[in-house]
């Protein structure tokens, strides 16, 4: 496969050299909840000939996911790309022979037909071009570890080549970076970040290696591939600061599970007589604390900090120079704070444009007909929408339409800017354009809808008017040089009489 790519970047012509390469009337999807490319072909659905197992309202990769996730019974996907609708369907054996239909009105009809992880495996029907890009790098603060991080974003096709660490589910590239950057000891040095999938797979990707050229055997993906050049950290230590003396602190005791715990609370800044063992994703402190202790009997972890904006716990194995007395019947843990500590947050203006820089949009228009009226809008393909905020819901909306109505009628007299629907909770949410920074996460099954302009929609104006009065003209042609004129309406004495007059 790479000799193949290879003679691609020379400009040679690529036939059907390979065994394993097929025509295009295939394709290949990378899907972020498998990390693996999922190879589809078109397969018309016959509804007598199959089998429905279920419906979701998702993207086109997780309904893929859920296909794989129930293999062998599943085989077919039926997807409607703009309600983001997924049908999955089980193939009964029947004989019938089905033309290979790719799409139907606004359906996709597919064949799940192998899953791969190593892209070499890959029966190709289509290699597309990555492009890269020279604005492609920014620093992104991580409240979970204290860090600023200067991060570069490289093409999609160059994460094939990193080693495979750990897939992660989280909808934050803060939280995903931080993941990588968390432990002392580490290989991570890069992530395959997916916030429409929820998706971060850790990777360690060799600093000296050649980048291989931005040909990628599948279609376009919503993961995005960032190498981390540097982190450090986000605040300054105080003059002539020294790790304080644990033993000395007063605790705080609890009576947990049979157990005496002793919390002895301290500044973020003695983290650094820790090792940082790792970073969980909590509700809170509490889970925070009980992940320690689990920790804590297996014999590595005394301390953690747990973030409560991020809601993450990051757990630290004391050194032993600075480390209380062990028990595992009274656990002394020491309680990470950040309070009171002068942060610096660095503030990248590159950085959101970097983080959505695949995501797009298309465009329809709809006809409002109460406001006589036909708008333009762009819907969003991906599920986290940058440069907006979520003012007002509203509930037991039926349609997408009403959703859209309500944003055209707050217009008369307020700000709407788009609105995010659901058809399944049948919930609408109307949207403001926010500050840079701002992004909104929405949960699978929700459509983002710019209302961009309006106009009147002369149609619907005409179908108020009465109704027209119709009149008849009389066409006549007169020949001067003839006696005779030519009419389709008049009488043949009518017309001379007309035409000498």
């Amino acid at each position: 496969m790479r000799e193949i790519y290879r003679d691609l970047v020379k400009g040679n012509q690529l036939y059907n050299t390979h065994e394993k390469l097929v025509n295009c009337s295939w394709m290949s999807l990378y899907i972020p909840k498998l990390d693996a490319t999922c190879v589809l072909t078109a397969k018309a659905i016959r509804h007598e000939d199959v089998l429905h197992i279920k419906q979701a309202y998702c993207s086109m990769e997780s309904c893929v996911a859920a296909c794989f996730r129930l293999l062998p019974s599943c085989k077919l996907i039926k997807y409607s790309p703009f309600p983001k609708v997924c049908n999955l369907y089980y193939e009964n054996a029947t004989g019938h022979i089905s033309p290979p239909i790719d799409q139907i009105g606004q359906s996709m009809h597919l064949l799940l037909h192998s899953c791969h992880e190593d892209i070499s495996n890959i029966p190709v029907g289509m290699i597309l071009q990555n492009v890269y890009q020279r604005n492609n790098s920014a620093k992104i603060h991580t409240p979970s570890t204290h860090k600023n991080c200067h991060i570069f974003r490289l093409p999609f096709v160059e994460n094939f080549y990193a080693q495979r660490i750990q897939l992660i589910a989280t909808s934050s590239l803060k939280r995903c970076i931080a993941f990588c950057e968390a432990p002392t000891h580490t290989s991570c040095n890069s992530v395959l970040f997916s916030a429409q999938e929820g998706t971060c797979l850790l990777l360690s990707k060799a600093r000296n290696t050649t980048l291989f050229g931005g040909i990628a055997p599948t279609l376009q993906s919503s993961a995005l591939f960032f190498i981390i050049f540097i982190c450090y950290n986000d605040f300054h230590f105080p003059h002539a600061y020294s790790i304080p003396r644990f033993g000395e602190i007063a605790p705080t005791v609890y009576n947990i599970f049979n157990m005496t715990v002793s919390l002895y609370r301290v500044h973020f800044y003695a983290t650094k007589a820790g090792i940082r063992i790792g970073l969980w994703e909590t509700v809170d402190e509490y889970y925070c604390l009980m992940i320690c202790l689990n920790k804590f009997l297996a014999g590595y972890c005394d301390g953690y900090y747990f973030s409560h904006g991020e809601k993450t716990c990051l757990t630290l194995s004391i050194r032993k120079k600075y480390a209380l007395p062990r028990s595992p019947l009274t656990p002394r843990i020491i309680q990470f704070s950040d309070d009171g500590m002068l942060i610096n947050i660095v503030k990248d203006l590159r950085m959101l444009p970097l983080k959505h820089s695949n995501h797009f949009t298309t465009e329809a228009k709809v006809s409002l007909f109460q406001f006589k009226e036909i708008c333009t809008v762009q819907h969003s393909v991906s599920n986290v929408i940058p440069w907006i905020n979520i003012v007002q819901q509203y509930v037991n909306i039926s349609y997408l339409n009403d959703c859209i109505r309500i944003c055209r009628f707050i217009r008369n007299f307020g700000l709407c800017q788009g609105i995010a629907y659901s058809k399944e909770s049948k919930v609408c949410f109307i949207a403001v354009l926010g500050d840079n920074d701002d992004e909104v996460y929405l949960n699978e099954g929700f459509h983002f809808l710019t209302l961009n302009d309006c106009s009147k929609d002369r149609e619907n104006e005409r179908a108020d008017n009465d109704p027209p009065e119709l009149h008849v003209l009389p066409l006549v042609s007169y020949n001067r040089n003839t006696k005779y004129c030519y009419s389709s309406r008049m009488p043949n004495e009518l017309c001379s009489s007309y035409a000498r007059n």
